[in-house]
């Protein structure tokens, strides 16, 4: 078993964004807005996970949301009036969220929008009006839907974050060789699974998708059965050795993770399958630290891609 690790690459990506984000504002005066209005503890950690990879680099971030830390603009941010009555503002309504989304739209020194899922219960039936009125200029994580069409059609290359953090572990070891390879992405979201399906099939693999309509024996037939399998389900410990063949020759990524008596815990159980497959992301670990990183990067290829 070899473990699939992403801390050195996660650093290169770090210094090389640096340099591009020094270059972008050198006045440190860009920033992305995340918008995170949910007390959701995966969520939580995943924004913490931003908030502390952004640290090292030059753009700076402003959160409204649920968690106490940041309800004061953080230090050292541009003294706009505006701003901070929108970070002061209580979201009580879809109008506010909308109004601050096209406020940040055409702010010059915003250069992302972060809409944290999942949206409270209030504000879920209003998902697709929220997501969609972000910029694509600014959608880095892609959620607006207007990327993602355009680079299905090869208009322009594309990946939100956590489907590109596959992708670049996979051709950090040289496995991203996938045509013909057959692959079972486990679960359907807009976030993960069709921007990862999509990149998967652009390379000529096989690919298998399930749900959670799908009988789980026909899950593990479909893993079995595959070179390469994603899961991105959220359910503890769903992947045990029982959807692993006894050939030593898969590669398993887990990509989420849920939370019991208050800790993470993965998609994977690292224990029962680790001694099955050839390849594995670490756990705990998973992509998120590099999917962190290449949220990031969407900064820039954005900018490429629409000039």
């Amino acid at each position: 078993m070899i473990l699939l690790k992403w801390k050195a690459l996660s650093e290169k990506l770090q210094q090389e964004l640096s340099t591009k984000a020094k270059k972008l504002s050198p006045n440190k005066d860009k920033y992305i807005w995340i918008i995170y209005l949910w007390d959701n503890e995966s969520s939580k950690i995943y924004v913490w996970l931003k908030q502390k990879y952004w640290e090292k680099i030059w753009i700076k971030w402003y959160v409204f949301g649920q968690y106490k830390k940041w309800d004061k603009l953080p230090e050292n941010t541009k003294e706009d009036y505006d701003v901070q009555l929108y970070m002061k503002q209580e979201y009580d309504n879809i109008w506010k969220i909308i109004d601050l989304i096209h406020y940040l739209n055409h702010d010059k020194d915003c250069v992302g929008i972060i809409v944290q899922l999942p949206l409270p219960e209030e504000f879920k039936k209003y998902k697709s009006q929220i997501l969609s009125t972000i910029s694509p200029n600014k959608d880095i994580d892609g959620m607006g839907g207007v990327l993602n069409g355009l680079s299905s059609i090869d208009l322009i290359d594309f990946v939100p974050a956590t489907p590109k953090a596959v992708v670049k572990i996979l051709k950090e070891y040289d496995l991203y060789n996938i045509r013909w390879k057959i692959i079972t992405v486990i679960w359907q979201s807009n976030l993960v699974w069709k921007p990862l399906v999509l990149e998967f099939i652009k390379q000529w693999a096989t690919v298998f998708s399930t749900n959670s309509s799908t009988p789980v024996e026909k899950t593990k037939e479909l893993c079995k059965m595959s070179d390469i399998i994603v899961s991105c389900t959220w359910v503890v410990h769903l992947v045990n050795d029982e959807f692993i063949r006894d050939d030593k020759s898969q590669i398993l990524i887990d990509v989420w993770y849920g939370h019991k008596a208050w800790k993470p815990v993965w998609d994977v159980d690292f224990e029962s399958v680790k001694d099955k497959v050839k390849y594995i992301t670490p756990v705990p670990g998973g992509v998120w630290p590099l999917t962190v990183a290449c949220l990031f990067e969407n900064i820039f290829d954005i900018q490429e891609n629409l000039k």
